[in-house]
């Protein structure tokens, strides 16, 4: 690939990638994964050589760990807290269901409102079920705050795959 048709799938690819960034925070849209595809794209298409295999393995484990923050970062900040696992396994599945059968706002206001009832219940006490709740919410914005960052640094290891090579 060269001259014109290589510069204009450059930029096709970033505009993918940013598409990617913004649906980290649109619902709507694929987030990292996005981001993820336009750089195995961009590989497939410019061929792997040893410094792309490498950017791909570390564009792969930046995915990875985007993944899974939701679990790792509200997990960490609900056991904070003290939250029972019952709590935020009920928590989990009325977030999936309400985003399903709902909207991802409703999916997690049904989470949010499910955890806390059943933190009030065990602790029969509105101010340790509040924060439950609320250290849910500030988890789950940071996870999303972190795949903001991850969508980041994906989009800048692509960047130095085709500076350096």
């Amino acid at each position: 690939m060269e001259g014109p048709i290589q510069f204009f799938l450059l930029y096709v690819i970033l505009f993918v990638m940013l598409l990617g960034l913004i649906g980290v925070v649109v619902p709507l849209l694929p987030g990292i994964e996005l981001i993820w595809l336009a750089a195995l794209g961009y590989g497939i298409l410019h061929g792997f050589t040893w410094p792309g295999v490498f950017a791909m393995v570390g564009i792969t484990i930046l995915l990875l760990a985007g993944l899974s923050s939701d679990i790792w970062i509200t997990g960490l900040g609900l056991k904070s807290t003290g939250t029972s696992m019952l709590s935020i396994l009920i928590g989990v599945v009325l977030l999936v269901a309400g985003s399903i059968f709902l909207s991802p706002l409703g999916g997690i206001l049904l989470g949010l409102g499910g955890m806390a009832l059943l933190e009030f219940r065990r602790h029969r006490s509105w101010k340790k079920a509040v924060s439950s709740a609320g250290s849910a919410l500030i988890s789950f914005g940071l996870s999303y705050g972190f795949k903001l960052f991850v969508g980041l640094l994906m989009i800048g290891v692509w960047l130095i795959w085709v500076i350096g090579g």
